[in-house]
């Protein structure tokens, strides 16, 4: 009997240790990148000839903060656009459905 619950219990606990390990990819996710990046850039000032500890270092590493910031600065702004493009063609296509059932309101699209 004791062997039964065990069994049954074992994917809750499965469950568990699933959504645990989940949290802390999700929750290591964001830093990693970070340390990904951050890495990257000293790479990236090294290869231009910059030692560490310098003031050249510093500001190319400042120089690839800014560069990534605008990308993603522009990112947004792109996004920005593409949304408010799709609403105001949402907001045409309501506009002209409108018009053609105040033309013709037997049209199937117009019963609702």
């Amino acid at each position: 009997m004791a062997k039964n619950r065990l069994f049954h219990s074992q994917p809750v606990f499965t469950a568990i240790g699933l959504i645990i390990l989940a949290a802390i990819a999700f929750a290591a996710g964001p830093a990693s990148a970070q340390g990904r990046k951050q890495r990257e850039d000293a790479r990236t000032c090294a290869s231009f000839g910059a030692r560490f500890g310098t003031p050249a270092y510093s500001d190319c590493m400042l120089e690839q903060q800014r560069r990534r910031d605008l990308k993603q600065q522009e990112t947004l702004e792109r996004m920005a656009l593409t949304s408010q493009i799709a609403k105001d063609g949402q907001i045409m296509a309501e506009r002209a459905r409108r018009q053609r059932c105040d033309r013709k309101p037997e049209r199937r699209e117009c019963r609702r």
